[in-house]
């Protein structure tokens, strides 16, 4: 993996926690956020799974 990868997937892995974190802050005690986390989890899989595979993969060839 190179650094460029890993300085994006720790950026990545950082705003999308801190991003939850303060989500479940404000949102407590509100069912609002049980239906908020599913779409949030989908944007923090996007940028910490999808888009590294994908510029993995586009550099291997």
């Amino acid at each position: 993996m190179s650094r460029t990868m890993s300085v994006y997937l720790a950026s990545a892995v950082v705003v999308w926690a801190a991003i939850l974190a303060a989500s479940a802050l404000i949102l407590r005690g509100t069912p609002l956020f049980g239906q908020l986390l599913p779409i949030l989890g989908a944007g923090a899989a996007w940028f910490v799974v999808i888009v590294p595979g994908m510029l993995t993969r586009s550099g291997q060839r």
